[in-house]
């Protein structure tokens, strides 16, 4: 038996390191040292709310800069299994209820927020005696807005359940579609242009990923629909079963979850890997199939509920999708040119490209309307500012899909390395600067909308409780001692501040509800004869 074995098993007499192990040993530390420093970047990072950025620089630094590790096609691949979970995750959080009622304005101002970047973009490079296809391609590289990065902004300051948070969402969730179709789109553009001779080629690369792209879309509607039922049967049976050997309904629910989850998570796993191979194939961006997988999970959820099913279950793996993310992003860093980065012209092109990468989606706080329903919030006696610059802000926001575009086009050379430099620097500026300005002015909304809360509480009836954020407590309660004092200091508000009544309303927003759920982050404190009770 043991000389039968003998050709599968290492000569055991032999137990010094061998050059094989040698080497793999080296390779197991360098993906030691590139996980640890993908961890330590993204927790720095993660203060000023750009995370992702942390794996980027992690792999530009071991990568072209230290030039210690290099690409590895199986490192792409894990990384890429990463990208199409944290896409899907993306899905998980469509509201198609939501969707429809805002459907006309966010679809307006997403696919504004598509084309206008693309076009600046393009310009630029023209200007920069760029050819047309390399400055479409870098032009494309702008057209995303990062949906992940949108809704953990939200998220973190309590906001994305209100009606204003949600048009952001939707809005973002839009503009990852089309900019995935244009993915979809530049890939083909990679695989044909050597091929394509005539205006009718052209008309056929750029509209065939279009049309597969729309099939692809139409058949996540269609999942949407078919899964919830499926899944309630599911549930439905399940507790049939269960119904004569558990007579608790909390008990027996309990143990069908124990049975559904994992079987769900495990569909939901497939579904999305199958989806994603299934429109690469097709000739779509796999990123959509992901997307479109992630969709059609989305609406199993019982009314009333603020996520779906799929989304409450995923987060508790949400941060396996993320490592594995972060390694598509580290393999982002590896393939920017070092020297192009950091040359006179990279630099500088990348500096300008912020102008349009920036402004072609901070100018869609514009498309805000005033609470008078006026779109005038360019000139300066705006009513609604604050909502133009959070919309602005959101939708500048750049992430994975920007970076992914880029180097989409420069593996197919259709973009050179300066060019692929200056939508470097333009999507690195535009995920790091924005995040800290979104967080400034939903500060001074929020206190703004307190301080509303506080004057119609007052100019209605005697104020019984006053909701105060918990960082103004400390101010209210040595500066305001009784509920006279509160009426004199909001009174000062108005007049000092132009701050409008709280029950005023404009183009279907309620003002009073286009702030964060009060108990999200304000405490409650009682007026009582002595002032205030906390």
């Amino acid at each position: 038996m043991a000389e039968n074995c003998s050709g599968f098993m290492p000569d055991r007499s032999d137990i010094a390191l061998t050059a094989d192990t040698e080497e793999q040993m080296e390779e197991l530390l360098k993906i030691s040292v590139l996980m640890l420093a993908i961890f330590l970047l993204s927790w720095i990072f993660r203060k000023v709310k750009a995370e992702l950025l942390g794996g980027i620089v992690a792999g530009f630094l071991l990568g072209p800069v230290l030039e210690w590790i290099v690409f590895e096609k199986a490192t792409y691949m894990v990384g890429r299994l990463g990208l199409i979970l944290l896409v899907m995750q993306g899905g998980l959080g469509v509201d198609v209820q939501y969707f429809r009622k805002t459907w006309l304005f966010t679809t307006n101002l997403a696919i504004t927020g598509t084309i206008v970047p693309v076009l600046l973009g393009w310009l630029v490079m023209y200007l920069a005696d760029r050819d047309t296809i390399e400055g479409f391609a870098a032009g494309t590289a702008l057209s995303s807005t990062s949906i992940g990065m949108s809704i953990m902004m939200l998220i973190q300051f309590n906001y994305l359940k209100t009606p204003l948070g949600g048009i952001i969402a939707v809005a973002a969730m839009v503009d990852d579609v089309a900019s995935l179709v244009i993915l979809a789109v530049l890939q083909e553009i990679g695989r044909s242009q050597d091929d394509a001779t005539s205006p009718s080629d052209w008309a056929e690369i750029i509209l065939k990923p279009i049309g597969i792209s729309l099939g692809v879309i139409a058949a996540g509607v269609v999942l949407t629909i078919i899964t919830p039922i499926i899944y309630f049967r599911m549930e439905k049976r399940w507790d049939s079963y269960y119904a004569n050997k558990i007579e608790n309904a909390a008990e027996r629910k309990k143990e069908v979850e124990a049975w559904l989850n994992p079987l769900f998570l495990f569909f939901l796993v497939v579904i999305t890997i199958g989806s994603s191979i299934a429109s690469g194939y097709a000739g779509s961006s796999y990123l959509l199939g992901a997307f479109a997988a992630g969709m059609a999970f989305s609406q199993i959820r019982e009314e009333g509920d603020s996520e779906s099913r799929a989304e409450t279950l995923w987060k508790k793996h949400a941060s396996l999708g993320w490592w594995l993310a972060s390694v598509s992003f580290a393999t982002l860093g590896f393939s920017v040119p070092y020297k192009a980065l950091f040359s006179l012209e990279g630099f500088s092109l990348g500096m300008l490209y912020v102008i349009p990468a920036f402004f072609g989606k901070f100018l869609l706080g514009l498309l805000v309307p005033n609470k008078d329903g006026n779109f005038c919030n360019a000139c300066g006696f705006c009513n609604n500012i604050d909502d133009a610059l959070i919309v602005g802000l959101a939708m500048a926001t750049r992430g994975e899909l920007g970076f992914v575009m880029a180097q989409t086009a420069v593996t197919n050379d259709i973009m050179g390395d300066t060019t692929y430099a200056a939508c470097v620097w333009a999507l690195f500026i535009c995920t790091l600067i924005p995040p800290l300005f979104f967080g400034r002015v939903l500060e001074r909304k929020q206190r703004r909308s307190v301080k509303q809360q506080q004057v119609a509480q007052e100019h209605n009836e005697p104020v019984l409780e006053v909701h105060v954020p918990a960082d103004l407590s400390t101010e209210q309660e040595s500066n305001e001692t009784s509920t006279t004092n509160i009426e004199m200091k909001t009174q000062r508000v108005l007049e000092n501040e132009g701050v409008e009544k709280a029950d005023g309303a404009y183009n279907g927003f309620d003002n009073t509800e286009t702030d964060p759920p009060r108990e999200s982050y304000e405490k409650d404190v009682k007026v009582d004869g002595d002032g205030l009770v906390f």
